[in-house]
């Protein structure tokens, strides 16, 4: 059964360009994907899809019969696209209810997120929780909107299958970590390297913001985890050293 298009409103154009801005998507509880891939994945996952948004040339693949299809001129395209480059598809899909508890039992390693405000730093870490089998991450306080177009493009799709946690206040969160057995630890330019700390617990594991690093709060109830830097340079970014780090978690244990 074929999902015909219906004609796409100046009103809902303005709507759904409203998106683009954090404002809006807390108060309307929606955010956009778009591109071929990523609202391909999008049908495939648990998201709420509500809406899809075509060109009137978009032949990729048909939009489900249970997703209400809208077709949009070239500037309706551009004006709700975050993207220089349009690729003709847009979905609108219901932002998940924030998971309030934590399945600790189930959670061998849990990414945190303290003050991380790059949204391309924020999208990279969630494909790479994704590829390393990490499925819960927990943000702090003044981290970037996880909804904004920039993290849901970077993170390639990983926004519809992770779990994101909220805390507000994650010195408290770490120490109810503790207290139920865990074991916390932080990425820090100093500190035992990776490659030789061995978990025995599951892990609470703290990534910093770009400027300011793992508050000092947080690092003195941490184990410091540091990269091993064979070469030269001042320092990796938040995405690159996530991704090295969960790379040496995931090795099996000699």
């Amino acid at each position: 059964m074929q999902n015909l298009p219906s004609p796409l409103t100046n009103a809902q154009t303005s709507s759904y360009r409203a998106l683009k801005r954090s404002k809006f998507r807390r108060q309307e509880g929606l955010f956009l994907l778009e591109g071929t891939r990523l609202c391909g994945d999008a049908f495939k996952s648990n998201l709420d899809i509500i809406a899809c948004i075509t060109s009137k040339s978009f032949d990729k693949y048909a939009i489900p019969v249970d997703v209400k299809h809208f077709e949009a001129t070239p500037v309706q395209i551009e004006q709700i696209s975050d993207s220089k480059n349009p690729q003709g598809i847009i979905c609108v899909a219901r932002i998940p209810e924030v998971h309030k508890k934590l399945d600790k039992e189930n959670i061998q390693i849990l990414i945190v997120l303290d003050r991380l405000s790059d949204p391309g730093n924020m999208g990279t870490i969630f494909r790479s929780a994704l590829w390393f089998g990490v499925q819960d991450i927990l943000l702090g306080p003044g981290c970037v909107d996880p909804y904004s177009p920039k993290v849901v493009r970077g993170s390639m799709g990983a926004i519809g299958t992770l779990n994101l946690h909220a805390s507000t206040d994650l010195y408290k969160s770490a120490e109810d970590w503790v207290t139920r057995g865990g074991e916390v630890a932080a990425l820090h330019m100093q500190g035992i390297t990776l490659h030789s700390f061995k978990q025995s617990k599951p892990l609470f594991l703290i990534v910093g913001s770009e400027a300011h690093g793992v508050d000092e709060k947080l690092l003195k109830l941490s184990t410091q985890l540091s990269i091993e830097k064979p070469g030269a340079g001042e320092s990796l970014n938040a995405a690159m050293a996530t991704g090295i780090a969960l790379f040496e978690l995931s090795k099996p244990s000699q």
